[in-house]
Parts: structure tokens; sequence; C-alpha cells
């Protein structure tokens, strides 16, 4: 029965239509950093209302996380707000992002030169790549949505 099933599927034209032509590449699983603070991940998240942005930065040893609500997203705000949190916490060794045009630039390569960090970057169109970024973004849109539920100020929330 199993095989008739699949066999059905298989010959289905709208089955054919809505399915993945290509089964996804395989997670491969993020070592464990030395020690805090050496790995990062940063993304944007946003726009949010009022035209804000959400810097988030994440911890891959102690999945510890900063952010950073940004009225600008251009490379030299992103890296103001890089350069605060890295005063609190220090460089990292090595800091993966996606493909965003402030993290493309050529003044983003330059910053991560001269502070001795690798900057990494993940498949483009492909979030999943930099999943612990997204995991803490999952859970901050969920907190902001609670807040604009309920009427509060999602930048205090």
């Amino acid at each position: 029965m199993d095989r008739a099933a699949e066999k059905h599927c298989k010959e289905c034209h709208g089955c054919q239509i809505v399915s993945r032509p290509d089964p996804p590449e395989l997670l491969r699983p993020t070592p464990l950093p030395d020690g805090p603070w050496r790995d990062l991940a940063v993304d944007l998240l946003g726009p949010l209302p009022s035209n804000h942005s959400i810097l988030v930065v994440v911890d891959y040893y102690s999945r510890y996380y900063e952010y950073d609500i940004l009225t600008s997203t251009t490379t030299e705000k992103v890296i103001d707000s890089l350069e605060s949190i890295f005063s609190r916490h220090g460089l990292p060794v090595t800091l993966k992002s996606d493909n965003g045009p402030q993290f493309k630039s050529e003044l983003f390569r330059e910053y991560c030169e001269n502070n001795g960090i690798t900057h990494l970057r993940t498949t483009a169109k492909w979030a999943q790549a930099n999943g612990e970024v997204e995991r803490q973004n999952a859970a901050l849109m969920k907190r902001i949505r609670i807040a604009h539920s309920e009427g509060l100020d999602w930048k205090r929330s």
C-alpha cells in the first residue's frame, strides 16, 4: 500500500507542482566554540513599527544575545551599534551574518579586517544557515507582537 501511495504521489500532477524538486541540504551542526564571545551571529530584524529595525547579536557558546534598536540600517549605524556591544564584551574571533547590503559593503569588510574579525556569510536566501540568530529573532518578534496586541510600547517590553 505504501508503494502504491508513493507511486500515485509521484505521478500526480498536483503533487508535482507543490512538491520540492530537491531535498533540502543536510544540516550540519555548528561546533561549540572554545569559550564565550568568540563566535557570534548577527542579523537585522525588521522593519518594525515606526520604521525601526533591531540589530541582534548572538553568542554561539552561551546563546546570550544583545540587541540594539536602530532607526537607520546603514553600514555606519550597524558598525556603531556593534562597536557599542563589543565595547562591553570584547571583539569576537568570527562574526556570521547573512548577505544583507550592510554586511557585504566594503566599509564592513574593512571594519572586520581592521579589528581582526573573520566575517563569515551564510548562503544567500537560506536563513536556516544562521539558525541561532534566527531563533532569537523569532523570540523577539513574539514579544513585540504581544506588546503590540496589548497596546504597550514594544521598545520597552
